[in-house]
């Protein structure tokens, strides 16, 4: 096996896009930290056997289509599973052998966890003492649940306040635990020209703007969207992301020939300006996305949030105020309206979202990450030689 080095491994996966958009947030703050930092990122899946991985992530997303109830009674069942149990255990070996086989071969100083499993297999490995380097966990929801305690972590970054309690209830102390928001992309601590913004993509600076985001998992795919939106005063605009889901766009493209105040997009390059110039995101429940809400003031409509983790995101925000939950469409019109039409209302849950929000959190983690790069003695391979090599301070 060829030996390399990396100061932090950054372990992540493929299950949606919220894992890899933290690990690239993170990977882009340690540069900021220090552009001569070896930070590798590697997708957990990749170490699990091929078939599982697909069978496991189709398994996932048709439950939440098809059978929603029985993904909830999975996500409640597993919410407080002991760490001793035997399906944890269990869990805990999967991709363990890969995992060995990768930290030899990076020598990491520290190990980050963006992904649950990855995070259990990890602190089965420092309990068999079969590593000893810092690791790190980075829970990318605004719950707890299980799957994201394990006893060997040695740090937990969490998006807000009330998950420190949540933690605590599990047996995890205060000081392993820092504050810090969900790592999002360093840029959304930038500012922007709302009405600059608008221009790019046609739309008067006048204009209330409705963002849509979330097309391409579905959840817009039955909406109609001209029932939705007709009968909003004409200063409104709707920009629809559809992303990879063609259908949608293409159906939308031949609304908009009637509804001018539907403009559909595939992919956008700077969400953070778009966030900025918008006055309400209509979206699903995902930690990255809300955080990048949170972070430019952005109040949001969260459309049927899926059971489980999305649907606990959807009460945090809801709770604070800073976010109005719809299960049907008369509810979303409805909420739509209120916001687009009252100022102050409006702008009473930009206040709360500025409160919450934490455009620097990738930041923050990024240098409590550069703290804890472990000194000298390094272990090169865990069951043969001890070498030693420098690491920066």
């Amino acid at each position: 096996m060829t030996q390399e080095y990396c100061d932090v491994l950054i372990l992540s996966a493929s299950y949606g896009g919220g894992h890899n958009q933290v690990a690239k947030a993170l990977t882009q703050a340690l540069k900021m930290q220090d552009p001569a930092i070896r930070v590798i990122t590697v997708d957990y899946c990749d170490l699990l056997a091929p078939l599982l991985t697909r069978l496991s992530q189709f398994g996932y997303m048709q439950s939440l289509r098809h059978f929603p109830v029985g993904y909830a009674l999975y996500y409640q069942a597993t919410g407080k599973m002991s760490p001793d149990s035997f399906w944890q255990r269990r869990l805990n070996r999967m991709g363990y052998a890969g995992l060995i086989s990768l930290v030899n071969r990076f020598n990491p100083g520290v190990i980050v966890s963006t992904f649950p499993l990855a995070a259990g297999v990890l602190s089965e490995m420092k309990e068999n003492g079969e590593l000893d380097v810092p690791i790190i966990t980075v829970i990318t929801d605004y719950c707890v649940h299980s799957q994201w305690v394990h006893p060997y972590t040695d740090l937990y970054l969490v998006g807000s306040s009330e998950m420190v309690d949540g933690l605590m209830e599990r047996g995890i102390p205060a000081s392993r635990i820092a504050v810090t928001g969900i790592p999002i992309l360093p840029y959304f601590y930038e500012k922007y020209d709302p009405a600059a913004v608008k221009r790019a993509y046609g739309i008067s600076p006048q204009q209330k703007l409705v963002l849509f985001m979330g097309g391409s998992d579905g959840v817009f795919g039955s909406l109609r969207f001209s029932h939705i939106l007709k009968d909003l005063p004409q200063s409104v605009t709707a920009l629809v992301i559809t992303g990879s889901n063609q259908e949608l766009y293409e159906k939308l493209v031949a609304i908009s020939e009637k509804y001018p105040m539907i403009k559909p997009v595939r992919y956008i390059e700077n969400v953070a300006a778009v966030m900025e110039a918008a006055d309400v995101l209509v979206t699903k429940a995902g930690g990255i996305t809300v955080s990048e809400a949170l972070a430019k003031r952005l109040p949001m409509v969260i459309y049927k949030p899926n059971p489980g983790q999305e649907e606990a995101n959807a009460n945090y925000l809801w709770r604070h105020r800073v976010a109005i939950i719809a299960k049907r469409e008369r509810r979303m019109k409805t909420a739509i309206c209120r916001m687009v039409t009252d100022a102050g209302f409006r702008e009473r849950m930009s206040r709360r979202c500025e409160e919450l929000g934490k455009p620097d959190a990738a930041v923050r983690c990024a240098r409590i990450i550069y703290r804890m790069l472990r000194p000298l003695p390094r272990t090169a391979n865990l069951y043969k030689k001890t070498v030693r090599r420098e690491i920066r301070a």
